[in-house]
């Protein structure tokens, strides 16, 4: 019986499987970035919510410089939109070049929407609440 000579064939498996792990790497490392830029737009539209609402205060321009990301802070909008009530909501949709010539795109979009009845001060209107 004769035998063949498999030297070297490990290096070949490994050199044919390592670009596959490394996109794959990547990838998840990515993957993960957007999930917690997406998170983290979602808390600022949040925040920035309840901060419109409590008192009409500079509560909006703090909790707006608490997120993390500059150009989603100045894509928040937030305002009151009647008698006790704050929307605030946020819209992104941009695409980039990247390396080797890839087109990142991102697109996200977020509401939240207040009816204030913890954070109004006093009683209500007169005339009841609209």
């Amino acid at each position: 019986m004769i035998r063949r000579k498999e030297k070297g064939q490990t290096m070949a498996e490994f050199a044919l499987i390592m670009p596959v792990l490394i996109l794959l790497l990547f990838g998840m490392t990515f993957a993960a970035f957007y999930a917690f830029r997406s998170a983290s737009t979602d808390w600022g539209v949040f925040i920035t919510g309840v901060a419109t609402g409590s008192y009409n205060t500079p509560a909006t321009e703090h909790a707006r410089d608490n997120v993390l990301w500059p150009d989603l802070a100045d894509r928040i909008n937030a305002s009151q939109n009647g008698a006790r009530q704050v929307s605030s909501l946020i819209t992104v949709e941009d695409s980039r070049d990247w390396i080797f010539g890839i087109r990142l795109i991102e697109a996200q979009r977020a509401a939240t929407y207040f009816r204030l009845w913890r954070f109004y001060p006093g009683p209500p209107p007169a005339g009841g609440i609209e």
